[in-house]
């Protein structure tokens, strides 16, 4: 099963990938950072389509576009790299959850890098544990294509999870240990 843009807002959901460069594939395979994380929408009002829904199907609307998107991506980045050994990594990320007041949107995102830059040298990803990849996970109905991470941080008194990666299974996070063998779904 594949995770697909709900059909009522196809429109509307590819608009806001395009208005957002998410569409420009060329551009998103070169990047000359440690790490980037594109947002799938700037603003709330860029949503708005959306205010008809409880917000806990909002959100489901908007991971699931985000993740149907990263399908896309990750395609491209296949054609792409075809003739060369691949320095990308992709996934959409799921954040913010305990930061936004009350009915805002979370904001799904595109996480991108090249791992030869030594990002997953520091990401603690852990298997999914917390409400939030419980949250994500039930968004993508469990789809097995999809493995799902929780990135831990410290913080005073503890550690805390900062967001959920959702990453297609034919495209592991790129580090021994961690993905394809220990992401839940």
């Amino acid at each position: 099963m594949a995770v697909e843009t709900d059909p009522r807002f196809r429109g509307d959901l590819e608009r806001l990938a395009a208005d957002a460069g998410l569409c420009d594939f060329d551009a998103l395979m070169e990047y000359d950072g440690y790490f980037d994380e594109l947002p799938l929408f700037a603003t709330f009002s860029a949503v708005a389509f959306l205010d008809g829904l409880e917000p806990r199907e909002r959100d489901r609307v908007l991971v699931r576009a985000a993740v149907a998107h990263l399908g896309r991506i990750l395609g491209h980045a296949e054609r792409h790299y075809a003739d060369r050994e691949p320095d990308f990594f992709c996934a959409v990320t799921v954040t913010g959850w305990d930061l936004l007041a009350e009915g805002d949107p979370l904001v799904p995102r595109f996480w991108r890098a090249n791992p030869s830059r030594g990002v997953f040298d520091h990401l603690e990803l852990a298997p999914p544990a917390g409400a939030g990849s419980r949250r994500v996970a039930d968004f993508l109905d469990r789809d097995p294509d999809y493995l799902l991470n929780d990135d831990i941080v410290p913080e005073a008194g503890g550690r805390r999870l900062e967001r959920v990666f959702v990453q297609h299974i034919g495209h592991p996070v790129p580090r021994t240990g961690i993905g394809a063998d220990s992401g839940a779904r």
